[in-house]
């Protein structure tokens, strides 16, 4: 509604989303994208079948640990440097709402440090905490592996070092959990 009350002669969007009642003018396939080399394909699913999050948790630390292997081999005969990061998505990340019995950012925080991970590879980001502001996440310096959000991250955010998403939230909205797939579909130095 903002942008139609600049009555502007015309609005182009550009959206890997784009809502149904759009004018789509141009449509790239993934196919377009993955043989240009811009995204990562295929995408590998699992549902962990775990009893609890902290099990997922525990598993998406194993699975992280195994990429980062696989990353220094990469730039032992590639020179290029990957780090891979882990978006985990929670049901709740406001201070009022820790104790709803919710999957709460700072629950899962804490449960990354039991599970060994340093304090300066969390962040949170939300509309109250902004751990990753101002930080280059694709800097070779950048301490940041694990990124957990609410929906913080689902329109307009990049991060090609993105490998793992980890939902916790029992997402109902197609478009919502697409948006956040997306920030693990980009490939890095595309």
């Amino acid at each position: 509604s903002t942008i139609e009350g600049f009555n502007a002669s015309i609005v182009v969007e550009l959206s890997a989303t784009p809502p149904r009642d759009a004018n789509v003018l141009v449509r790239v396939s993934g196919k377009e994208l993955l043989d240009e080399q811009m995204i990562k394909l295929p995408i590998n699913i699992a549902n962990s079948n775990q009893r609890s999050w902290k099990e997922c948790l525990t598993q998406a630390r194993d699975k992280r640990d195994e990429l980062l292997r696989l990353a220094a081999l990469h730039f032992k005969t590639s020179g290029t440097f990957i780090r891979p990061i882990v978006l985990v998505q929670v049901e709740r990340t406001g201070k009022d709402q820790r104790d709803a019995g919710f999957v709460h950012s700072e629950d899962v925080k804490a449960h990354l440090l039991r599970l060994g991970i340093h304090e300066s590879s969390i962040a949170i980001k939300s509309a109250e905490t902004d751990d990753i502001e101002g930080i280059d996440l694709l800097a070779e310096g950048c301490p940041v592996e694990w990124i957990i959000t609410k929906s913080a991250l689902q329109e307009g955010w990049d991060c090609p070092f993105a490998y793992i998403l980890v939902s916790l939230n029992n997402t109902g909205s197609q478009q919502s959990m697409t948006q956040l797939v997306g920030r693990v579909l980009r490939q890095p130095y595309a």
